[in-house]
């Protein structure tokens, strides 16, 4: 497996994947909007601000018996990040709605204060917020465009440009064109159904019909017509049968393709439910070459969540050795990079 970064760049990707995964789980658990997990949602967007302002503040050596509070963590982050020269800090609204967050958190783990939805929700915007200011403090050794996304900081760490193409198509479209999700949504669809066919084992099946399918199709081809016929009638009824199996397996697929994604079935759903389905053939599916089930207009929120999922999903596949590059890549990018001018192109109205 090729690190082409660095140890250190890809602890400090892991801590922003980990977060990331922290505020998804409480934005997940806050829209039940019970106590329970209005707790959950605190306690998980706390974890995510704390792995965040850590990484802002930079590696500090721990010492046996010494810790480090919440209040100490945020001021080495802020002099870390608020130089005169930063272009985006954590401003004093940002902390003070940091330090209640801690507040409620105490209140709710030392003190059993029942957790309203409003704290909840605080926590998991918080997180949100300290995200974007992770790519401009992330070190020289990474050399990311300004306002590059958790994506692009992917695509550096895998190193498989078929993948890794989409994804900074994805922080693109999201940093320079906010008024169009929608492009952003297909660069996401396309990274993900890309890292999907270049997994080892393989999650998507060989559209191809298999070797037994295969010797039945020469037979017939080779046979008289009357011996073509019968042939091609059990053909048929293995079709009829592979389809009853297919909707079978499609509805197990729904629960067990996300469990090895390492997310929950109803959170792989509703990032389909944005991203949609990028597909090899574009004709009617419009420029991006991606469907969607709903026609519902994307935001820009459902958008930002569901790039850092991606990126997330993507990263895990390539933690594990599990992504591979295709010796076809070399067509695959040519052809990705051609889709991509034209999708500029409409924006530009081109």
């Amino acid at each position: 497996m090729s690190d082409p970064v660095g140890l250190n760049e890809r602890l400090s990707l892991s801590r922003w994947l980990a977060a990331v995964g922290l505020t998804g789980a409480a934005e997940d658990a806050a829209r039940v909007d019970t106590p329970e997990t209005n707790a959950m949602a605190l306690l998980g967007g706390h974890a995510a601000c704390e792995a965040l302002l850590g990484l802002l503040a930079g590696v500090e050596r721990l010492q046996a018996g010494k810790d480090i509070y919440f209040w100490q963590l945020l001021d080495q982050a802020k002099r870390k990040v608020n130089t005169a020269r930063a272009k985006t800090k954590i401003g004093p609204d940002l902390s003070d709605h940091l330090v209640a967050m801690n507040g409620a958190r105490n209140g709710f783990v030392h003190a059993g204060t029942t957790v309203a939805a409003g704290e909840a929700a605080r926590a998991t915007s918080n997180a949100r917020r300290l995200m974007e200011l992770v790519p401009a403090n992330l070190g020289a050794s990474w050399t990311l465009p300004d306002g590059a996304g958790l994506g692009t900081a992917v695509a550096v760490i895998i190193g498989v440009e078929a993948v890794g193409i989409w994804l900074r198509f994805a922080d693109e479209m999201q940093r320079l064109q906010p008024d169009r999700p929608d492009l952003a949504a297909d660069g996401l669809a396309h990274a993900l159904d890309s890292a999907l066919m270049r997994t080892r084992p393989k999650i998507l099946r060989d559209p191809w019909p298999g070797p037994w399918t295969r010797s039945l199709l020469n037979r017939i081809a080779d046979r008289p017509d009357r011996v073509a016929k019968a042939l091609d009638q059990r053909v048929d009824a293995m079709d009829q049968r592979a389809d009853r199996m297919d909707q079978r397996v499609e509805g197990l697929s729904e629960w067990v393709l996300p469990l090895a994604l390492g997310t929950s079935p109803i959170a792989y759903q509703r990032l389909r439910e944005v991203i949609g389905w990028a597909h090899l053939e574009a004709v009617g599916l419009g420029p991006g070459g991606v469907s969607r089930v709903s026609e519902t207009p994307l935001s820009r929120d459902a958008v930002r969540g569901a790039n850092s999922q991606t990126a997330e999903i993507i990263f895990r596949l390539w933690a594990m050795g599990s992504l591979e590059d295709l010796p076809s890549d070399d067509k695959t990018v040519e052809a990705a990079r051609a889709l991509i001018a034209q999708l500029r192109g409409t924006v530009a109205g081109t």
